[in-house]
């Protein structure tokens, strides 16, 4: 069934979906125009090397990269971070390979030619699921799809075991490499090849593969310096986070109000129509893949619920069941429920082509609402520019060698990001100068970076502070202040004052915890890392301040 000849009929939407997938690359390219390193991309760029079996193996929050951690280390080689468009064209390839292979499950499922073209390519610019199209980092993700697809494809055949088994097991290896989005995919393999070949082979494709992960989880996997500050999820919240990530991605494939759960309703009608119209062995054959698919979708969500629906025990940002509407499960939600709606919708379309033609539609309705939801994406990209430039500034600024190389210049957007990580590769020539800086940014990275903070309590009387007053701080002198209601302007020798920094903000040296604390209970300690450091101090109106 699998080495069916292309037909005339087969031509024509082969043509149009390769069409959209080769001009889909510059057109998502443009519209993920603008973006830059951040948060978890650091890691993979300034905490490890190629060369470190540690760095390569090491977990990033609980999932095994080693070949995004090698794909970034080539592309640091090569293109540094003067740009981002290298590492964001590999996250578009990988989404749009994912895509064919997607299609490739709906054609070998018995889905019409031009319905596979339709439900594929509304894949493609699926903005619901941007994380995961425009991020690079989330290689990790979709490269464990993507093998993991592959892996399926190799496995789906009928007959004994031969030399495409070994080669989908070589598959879901490199998947396992990729994420801890694998274990998903092996276990959909698993049930595909059980419903079609039987337990044995079933376990020739799974059983391996669990080995090698156990392995690693038990030597190197479970230790690891990352953790998230969460609660532990209740099933209760484990079972939300599988229902509203559900909701979410019917949502996002329909855009409208109603069209998400008008899909949802043909997945539900569409598949036992296919079984009633198939049969039985042929029905097996045909849908041991999609249905595996779908079933991978709601095991997704149930792993990622166990570490994900807890609450944030620090209450930052969204946290709890409600993170299932994160972009990057979104994504994965819709490609494994894909190929089992393209075969409800294709049932229904053979039972009433009315009908069916009105259900061909619904996923074309939320086209452009999509379309829009990269341009939304794109609009964070804003709040990104101040952080970038200050990263770009910190290693040219005047006392940069002076200060110690571990000061982090992106500390709560760039973790592990170290200044003597960026003044070497200043000087390589891969950590670009930033565009346009003005006098004062120079004075101002030097005081985010150089007045270092300590939570250090105010054991001796304090005097006030009679208000704007001038210190002069030499290296390793300190200043603690009982409240934090006061502002501080670095005066350098030459050049243009800072901008005024409110003292709640990060400098160096606390983490946000810290921060919170010192903020509510005072007092702050400043440590000056580089010296000396002219400083004016200006103290809120109404608000008593003292220093030690």
């Amino acid at each position: 069934m699998h080495a069916r000849k292309l037909g005339r009929g087969d031509r024509a939407p082969l043509a149009v979906f390769g069409a959209l997938v080769v001009s889909a690359y510059p057109l998502l390219l443009w519209l993920g125009r603008g973006g830059w390193f951040v948060f978890d991309e650091w890691d993979l760029l300034a905490k490890r090397t190629g060369g470190n079996l540690g760095d390569l193996f090491r977990p990033h929050y609980q999932h095994w990269m080693t070949l995004p951690i090698l794909a970034y280390r080539l592309l640091w080689q090569m293109f540094g971070i003067r740009t981002y468009v290298p590492y964001q064209s590999l996250s578009i390839i990988v989404h749009l390979a994912a895509t064919v292979l997607l299609f490739v499950v709906m054609r070998r499922s018995g889905v019409t030619p031009w319905l596979a073209t339709i439900f594929a390519g509304v894949f493609i610019f699926f903005g619901s699921g941007a994380d995961n199209i425009l991020f690079g980092f989330l290689i990790s993700f979709v490269g464990s799809l993507a093998f993991g697809l592959v892996h399926l494809l190799l496995a789906d055949h009928d007959g004994p075991v031969d030399r495409r088994d070994w080669l989908g097991l070589l598959a879901g290896f490199a998947g396992m490499l990729c994420s801890g989005i694998a274990v998903t995919m092996v276990i959909v393999v698993g049930l595909a090849v059980l419903i079609r070949r039987g337990w044995r082979v079933a376990a020739l494709h799974t059983v391996p593969l669990a080995a090698v992960y156990l392995t690693w989880l038990a030597i190197i996997g479970r230790h690891q310096n990352q953790h998230l500050p969460l609660e532990k999820a209740t099933p209760s919240e484990i079972a939300r986070f599988v229902a509203i990530g559900v909701r979410a991605a019917f949502s996002g494939l329909g855009q409208l109000p109603g069209v998400g759960l008008a899909l949802a309703l043909v997945l539900l009608v569409g598949l036992p129509l296919a079984f009633a119209q198939s049969g039985k062995e042929v029905f097996r054959r045909q849908a041991a893949v999609p249905i595996a698919l779908l079933c991978g979708s709601i095991i997704f969500l149930a792993i990622a619920g166990t570490g994900r629906a807890g609450h944030f025990t620090l209450r930052l940002g969204a946290s709890g069941p409600e993170y299932a509407r994160q972009s990057r499960y979104v994504h994965l939600v819709i490609a494994m429920m894909l190929p089992a709606l393209a075969l409800a919708a294709n049932a229904i379309l053979r039972r009433s082509r009315t009908v069916g033609v009105a259900i061909v539609l619904l996923p074309l309705v939320g086209v452009p609402g999509n379309v829009q939801k990269f341009a939304d994406y794109r609009r964070t990209y804003k709040a990104l520019d101040t952080y970038k430039e200050m990263i770009l500034v910190a290693p040219r600024i005047p006392r940069a060698t002076q200060l110690p190389r571990s000061v982090e210049p992106g500390k709560g957007v760039a973790p592990g990001l170290t200044l003597g990580w960026l003044l070497s590769g200043a000087r390589s020539g891969r950590v670009p100068r930033p565009r346009t800086v003005a006098p004062a940014d120079f004075s101002t990275e030097t005081l985010r970076l150089a007045l270092g903070q300590r939570s250090r309590p105010l054991r001796t009387a304090c005097r006030p502070l009679p208000g704007p007053v001038v210190r002069v701080l030499e290296k390793e002198q300190a200043l603690t202040l009982k409240t934090t209601s006061v502002t501080v302007i670095y005066l350098p020798p030459a050049g243009a004052p800072s901008r005024p920094l409110p003292v709640s903000m990060s400098l160096t040296g606390l983490s946000p915890s810290e921060l919170v604390d010192r903020v509510r209970h005072g007092p702050l300690t400043f440590v000056a890392l580089a010296g000396p450091l002219r400083l004016r101090i200006i103290v809120a109106r109404g608000v008593v301040a003292c220093e030690r």
